[in-house]
């Protein structure tokens, strides 16, 4: 499975050591760690690291799923007074349309491991939905 950083990551890493990987860099995952093409490990694929660094890029869409997921998920920009990401309107639309994303363990918006994989038209299509603005 291949990976590609949509956020710099310098930062120490599972090989202990603190890589320091540019925007646009691919990795590969084997047994469930992303690892640099020097065999570096670098995290386990579920992490968060993951989710806030790298995206599945499969289908050599990753930086623009990296984009959108991390605009849905980790945006700063849309937090309310409380300091909450989406609003009940928000809510509502991913609870009824998007719930396949969801963690069901939760009470609270925790997204899965299908979201981070999911295709980008539909990530847009979600993102669009929400009115979250992704550059």
């Amino acid at each position: 499975m291949q990976y590609i950083v949509h956020k710099r990551y310098k930062q120490k890493a599972l090989c202990k050591k603190v890589l320091n990987l540019p925007y646009g860099t691919v990795l590969n995952a084997f047994n469930n760690i992303i690892a640099t093409d020097k065999g570096e490990a670098v995290c386990f694929t579920t992490s968060e690291n993951a989710k806030i660094y790298f995206a599945r890029n499969d289908d050599s869409k990753g930086l623009e799923r990296g984009k959108l997921t991390n605009a849905i998920a980790y945006s700063r920009k849309g937090l309310n007074k409380q300091g909450y990401r989406f609003n009940d309107k928000q809510i509502d639309i991913i609870n009824r349309h998007y719930q396949r994303f969801l963690r069901p363990d939760c009470d609270m918006i925790i997204f899965n491991e299908r979201f981070f994989a999911a295709p980008v038209d539909e990530l847009q299509e979600m993102a669009n939905e929400l009115n979250i603005d992704v550059k």
